[in-house]
């Protein structure tokens, strides 16, 4: 028992030793110093900031019956989101550590959908707060900086600011404050030394303070985005779950409708072809050939069948094989870009997601587009496969509720992929897909 805390014993006078030196060398610190200017730079930003969305918040809220004043409140939203910024850049000039900020919901088509992304977005509102928590602790915090620094200086300068005092009034210093002079501004002096570390320690910390206010309100939430991460991947696997199983519906009802009822006549015609063989070749032969009819048909319809499942260029021969196959189908001029290596191999699942992005993103393009020209990327970027097409259309694809590009929307997710749309007004279109090429862990 006595050994095992000899060493945690020990090691308590070595951790008061490291602590008691960095107090004394904080002044020689350079984060200490960067820490006092981003105390000073904190209060103007704060000062600003608050007083100009006070303005757009006061003025927008009087113009609120004419309209007007939606537009000034966003105005004011909008550069709390702008501080939000230089707030986490000034954080980073003290403590290079990298925060992530959180995300903001994207401007929709349509003034509603703009409207949503700018009054009903969470994280907009979070900047606000951090601008209305920011201001009182900023004076704060430069208020006890200020008021430290200066007494530290101060005190350590009273040696020059006596000998300058004596010059100047010369004979005129009582005796008595010319003997007890030396001795107090030693004191003075050496309580100015003292201080300098405690002013350093002070401005760090008040930093350290600032910098989990700011990690609380203009950083990304891990749980949150965990819980919303779990949350999106259950929705796409429930719709996919249900795409699937109308898939497979509807692969039983054209097998029942089509292929099968093909065999079930191919096997009658061959039964009736072998009673006959002997007594009416002729017939037999008829029937032979109605029977080869039959075959051709039904093997033809599975071909289209399974087309719709995974195209056996696909399975045989791999991903880049397979886009150069639907671009050669595509009626506008398609070019396939890829640095995969010959004959590389990813999971099946995500290929055959990857080919199906490519294949509906191409028929759009020929459907909707009214381009001249269309690119197929595909690259790896770490642990994720990256399809892209691009095309020089008309522009204004859109994901909407039970259209094709929500449909592939949610066959990416379902593999914890992400799929992106750019595409303004008047072209040109980008669709970016990222596919995980690694297991899934479960979060």
């Amino acid at each position: 028992m006595m050994s095992a805390l000899k060493p945690s014993l020990a090691t308590r006078p070595d951790r008061t030793n490291a602590l008691l030196r960095e107090f004394v060398l904080s002044p020689l610190e350079p984060a200490s110093w960067r820490a006092a200017a981003a105390i000073v730079l904190g209060f103007f930003i704060g000062t600003i900031s608050f007083a100009l969305l006070a303005a757009c918040f006061s003025a927008g809220g009087s113009l609120l019956i004419v309209l007007v004043g939606f537009a000034i409140v966003g105005l004011g939203v909008e550069l709390c989101r702008a501080v939000a910024r230089i707030e986490l850049w000034r954080m980073q000039y003290v403590d290079p550590r990298p925060l992530r900020p959180h995300t903001y919901r994207q401007y929709g088509r349509g003034l509603r959908a703009m409207a949503e992304a700018e009054f009903m977005d969470e994280n907009r509102w979070r900047d606000v707060i951090y601008v209305l928590v920011s201001f009182p602790l900023s004076i704060l915090e430069f208020v006890l900086a200020v008021v430290i620094w200066a007494m530290s200086v101060g005190l350590m300068l009273t040696p020059v600011i006596f000998y300058v005092v004596q010059r100047a009034l010369g004979d005129r210093i009582p005796a008595q404050v010319v003997h007890a002079a030396p001795f107090a501004v030693a004191v003075a002096f050496v309580a100015g030394m003292a201080l300098l570390p405690v002013a350093a320690s002070l401005s760090h910390g008040l930093i350290k303070l600032h910098r989990a206010v700011v990690e609380g309100l203009l950083c990304a939430n891990e749980r949150a985005e965990l819980r919303q991460r779990v949350e999106n991947l259950r929705e796409s696997r429930s719709a996919m779950l249900q795409v699937e199983a109308s898939e497979l519906r509807r692969i039983e009802r054209d097998l029942h409708d089509g292929a099968q009822q093909r065999l079930v006549m191919l096997a009658i015609d061959l039964s009736l072809a072998s009673d006959r063989v002997d007594n009416d070749p002729a017939g037999a032969k008829a029937l032979m050939n109605d029977a080869r009819e039959q075959a051709r048909q039904a093997l033809a319809e599975l071909r289209e069948l399974v087309r719709g499942a995974a195209p056996a260029i696909l399975l045989d021969r791999g991903l880049v094989a397979a886009l150069g196959s639907v671009a050669g189908r595509c009626p506008i001029p398609t070019v396939v870009e890829s640095t995969l290596q010959a004959g590389e191999r990813q999971p099946h699942a995500v290929e055959r997601a990857a080919y199906f992005v490519v294949a509906e993103a191409l028929t759009n393009v020929a459907k909707h587009a009214t381009a001249t020209r269309c690119e197929v990327r595909c690259r790896l970027e770490r642990d994720r496969l990256v399809v892209e097409v691009w095309d020089d259309g008309k522009g204004g694809a859109a994901v909407t509720d039970g259209g094709g590009l929500a449909g592939l929307r949610d066959r990416v997710e379902a593999l914890d992929g992400l799929l992106r749309i750019e595409s303004p007004a008047g072209g040109p279109t980008l669709l970016h897909a990222e596919l995980p090429t690694l297991p899934e862990t479960a979060p």
